[in-house]
């Protein structure tokens, strides 16, 4: 039987959310006077956290390696 890696996807989906909530907290927070560069800060930030949380989760956890 074929061993599934059901842990992967799920974390994927984890950062991309955690992402996206980045992203809307950072459109809150931001002052009003970075007008055109507050939407580009934002993608950036969800970019860096999603990003940052599956490059953690796989070199700490040691996802991807085999056993």
């Amino acid at each position: 039987m074929r061993r599934t890696d059901w842990k992967a996807p799920v974390i994927i989906i984890m950062a991309f959310i955690i992402g996206i909530l980045v992203n809307i907290l950072a459109r809150q927070f931001l002052p009003a006077s970075l007008a055109g560069g507050r939407d580009l800060i934002a993608v950036v930030a969800q970019i860096l956290v999603s990003t940052s949380i599956i490059f953690i989760t796989v070199k700490i956890m040691h996802r991807g390696e085999d056993d």
